[in-house]
């Protein structure tokens, strides 16, 4: 059984919906810019910010949700929702027709915001504010989902494991539907942590740059419908993509960095080709985890060279991070919606803030827009603990 992408949801430093967010990709115009002015933040912090909680959208058209329930990150969480499901056209309330439904979403810290605002006086009221993980069973409660709902917290690496899990309960025949994605807002522990590691370049997040100091921590939620090729086609709903299984391993040396030999990306690369049936060389595009920090962005970049070959001085790569920062654990999931963007499309966004390339770093990473030839899109997630995955979105049969 064939699985494929029906329906995106983006709310990103980058652009509302994924038409936004598609051009925000391809103009690289984001930046990061001050945190500090929100509680408790670490003085100097910068991050790719999403507006202001006043500005937040709204989730639209779904009854009982108003925009202003909850906190930034719930709120964002039922937009991305809203937005997928209405991409898919699937209705509000769909699941009431007897359709099973999954929800799987990744996030690295959760909604801590109201622990954060215990915890600073700007509330009193600790009931459930230690549960920042509940927002995985809401938003299904909100949905009707029936099916199985599971929250993943693999770090930078869950919104990928997301979209895998969701994959695997399609095929399966486990749930009719799938919402997989993931969410994070700019939060003051990891945002602290991520400093407090020396991994956090002060001017841009600019992967494969010769000058890059690190990472640039950014906010946002990104969805996915994922349901069987049969059962789109017969609802006459238009596939974006399709969507393999996915490759998973761990490096298990080291509690942030990567193993510098790569033979755990590398064997994870490799499955997520195996899975979706495809050999390395067909891929025609990578969209890399390209986080900024100078060992992960070498490190990916031999595991590339290795996969690809002599192909991987022309194979297109991008690099999502460089525009929309390191969004922990919704990363992997904006690279799913990249890669479903990049076979619609049929171009490579730029990597944004790459002005001299690292010769380290020996892939055809460009500051432009690069065109794309027909075929599959190979993206990789790597994440402390030594959490890899890889994933592999291709294009529809006709």
């Amino acid at each position: 059984m064939t699985a494929v992408l029906t329906g995106l949801g983006l709310v990103s430093p980058a652009g509302d919906g994924p038409a936004a967010y598609w051009a925000g990709l391809l103009s690289a115009g984001s930046e990061p810019v001050p945190v500090a002015d929100r509680p408790g933040m670490p003085d100097g912090a910068r991050a790719y910010r999403l507006p202001e909680p006043d500005a937040v959208p709204g989730p639209g058209p779904v009854p009982g949700w108003t925009s202003a329930d909850g906190s930034r990150y719930p709120r964002i969480a039922r937009t991305a929702a809203a937005q997928a499901l209405a991409d898919a056209g699937i209705r509000p309330g769909a699941m009431d027709d007897g359709l099973v439904g999954g929800l799987f979403l990744g996030t690295g810290t959760g909604d801590g915001e109201p622990a954060e605002e215990l915890r600073d006086g700007r509330r009193t009221d600790g009931k459930e504010a230690w549960w920042p993980y509940r927002s995985a069973a809401d938003l299904a409660d909100q949905l009707g989902f029936t099916g199985p709902v599971q929250t993943v917290s693999t770090a930078c690496a869950a919104g990928a494991y997301a979209v895998a899990l969701a994959v695997h309960a399609v095929t399966s025949g486990r749930v009719d539907v799938a919402l997989a994605g993931g969410v994070e807002t700019v939060s003051r522990p990891a945002l602290a942590s991520f400093m407090r590691l020396g991994a956090v370049d002060p001017v841009h997040c600019r992967p494969f740059d010769a000058d890059r100091a690190g990472t640039v921590y950014g906010e946002g939620a990104a969805f996915l419908v994922v349901e069987s090729e049969e059962r789109a086609a017969a609802r006459g709903a238009d596939p974006i993509a399709t969507v393999g299984a996915g490759g998973w391993s761990c490096d298990g040396s080291h509690l942030t960095a990567p193993e510098t030999g790569g033979v755990q990306a590398l064997r994870a690369a490799h499955d997520a080709l195996d899975r979706a049936g495809f050999r390395p060389e067909e891929i025609a595009a990578v969209v890399c985890h390209g986080t900024g920090t100078p060992l992960n962005d070498r490190t990916e970049s031999k595991v590339m060279n290795e996969l690809l070959g002599h192909r991987a001085a022309t194979v297109p790569v991008t690099a999502p991070k460089s525009v929309i920062g390191h969004s922990g654990g919704a990363a992997g999931a904006f690279a799913c919606a990249t890669a479903a963007l990049m076979v619609r499309h049929r171009r490579v966004p730029p990597v944004a803030n790459l002005t001299r390339a690292d010769p380290d770093c020996a892939l055809a990473a460009r500051a432009e827009a690069q065109p794309m030839r027909p075929g599959p899109v190979l993206l990789n997630a790597y994440a402390f603990g030594g959490n890899n995955i890889s994933l592999v979105v291709g294009p529809v049969s006709s």
